[in-house]
């Protein structure tokens, strides 16, 4: 697995990131307009349009929206991921059991789920919960086979000494296993959040035969604007690519690095 180091994470000067950054931006923009013309021109005149026919306000807010749906399916996620791993701790034979029907169930993907989680919760008129469950079933997997490898990682000799001390089942996980498998649950939770950004769209705008179901986020505005409304789906693009990188920059790169001295040589 590569492992990222201070050198690679700092190499480069705050100029040449946001330079990087800016560059990013135009081309995702570029993109953007040429997909909505029909593949046909490149009208830069709709991208200057967006600073003053869309509200900002309202883009924002809705990325607010989108990202604290993401956090507490992120959350709910984890906390089953360590209750699967607390349990296989405690009881070795149940992995024997588990693991494969989890190798089985996340191979099947999440849109296939989609149909019978969409008549369920729109029925019980709860489409938020349907959203949250299409995105917990996307973002569970990575964290949970990131935490159980990690486990399999962990030097016998650690839980040997930790016995020595005492340390017996709830103090056993949060003291030694949690902190031991930390660098697989930041990795796991990296590639969940991406899960998370890839079916953000599809949970928050749902569209299945006579079921319409639109919640705030940008992932209603993307799908929205797309064909209708090149400044704003510019505009929900461009805040969305922005998050991602604020959120990879001020929350993911900094666990990485802090992951670091968690791990065994």
């Amino acid at each position: 697995m590569f492992r990222h180091t201070k050198y690679h994470l700092r190499k480069h000067s705050f100029t040449s990131r946001v330079f990087y950054y800016v560059f990013s931006f135009l081309i995702i923009a570029t993109l953007a307009i040429y997909l909505e013309s029909g593949f046909k021109s490149l009208d830069f005149s709709k991208l200057f349009l967006i600073f003053s026919t869309v509200s900002f306000s309202k883009v924002i807010l809705y990325a607010f929206f989108t990202f604290l749906r993401l956090c507490v399916a992120y959350l709910i996620s984890l906390f089953l991921a360590l209750l699967v791993v607390f349990v296989i701790t405690r009881h070795k034979k149940v992995e024997n059991f588990l693991v494969p029907i989890f190798d089985i169930l996340q191979s099947v993907p999440v849109l296939a789920f989609f149909p019978l989680i969409i008549v369920v919760f729109a029925q019980l008129h709860m489409p938020e919960f349907a959203a949250q469950l299409v995105l917990i079933i996307a973002m569970f997997w990575s964290i949970l086979f990131g935490a159980l490898g990690g486990l399999h990682l962990i030097p016998e000799e650690i839980f040997d000494a930790a016995r020595i001390y005492n340390a017996t089942g709830i103090r056993m996980f949060f003291k030694v296993i949690v902190p031991a498998i930390f660098p697989q649950l930041v990795t796991g939770s990296i590639l969940s959040f991406g899960e998370g950004w890839n079916v953000i769209i599809i949970s928050e705008y749902i569209n299945y035969g006579n079921i319409q179901i639109s919640l705030s986020g940008l992932g209603n505005l993307l799908s929205v604007s797309a064909g209708h409304n090149t400044q704003l789906f510019v505009a929900s693009l461009l805040v969305l690519v922005a998050l991602i990188l604020v959120v990879d920059r001020l929350v993911w790169h900094r666990l990485t690095e802090y992951s670091e001295r968690f791990k065994f040589e």
